[in-house]
């Protein structure tokens, strides 16, 4: 099994990649990229609740968690993700 992890600020509107494992389909670093509003993790990070299911990054079927990162207002600040390939 295949494990990968991102680490992503929220910027208000985005997630986006400031430290992964990931690889775009072009075989570069995911860094940069943003989280894609498809994804079924952003609703439920945008509502500050963590998810755990099927997600397909950069063309690869995962198994995923991520989970929200918050200041000590309650802010939204970012979101860790880990997953397994499938």
């Amino acid at each position: 099994m295949h494990q990968e992890s991102s680490i992503f600020k929220f910027d208000g509107q985005n997630f986006i990649r400031i430290h992964t494992t990931l690889r775009t389909e072009a075989g570069e670093s995911a860094v940069g990229t943003k989280l894609d509003p498809n994804n079924p993790g952003f609703p439920a990070l945008m509502q500050k609740h963590s998810y755990t299911g099927e997600v397909t990054l950069f063309g690869h079927q995962c198994e995923a968690n991520y989970a929200p990162l918050t200041d000590q207002d309650g802010r939204l600040t970012g979101a860790l993700m880990v997953c397994t390939r499938k």
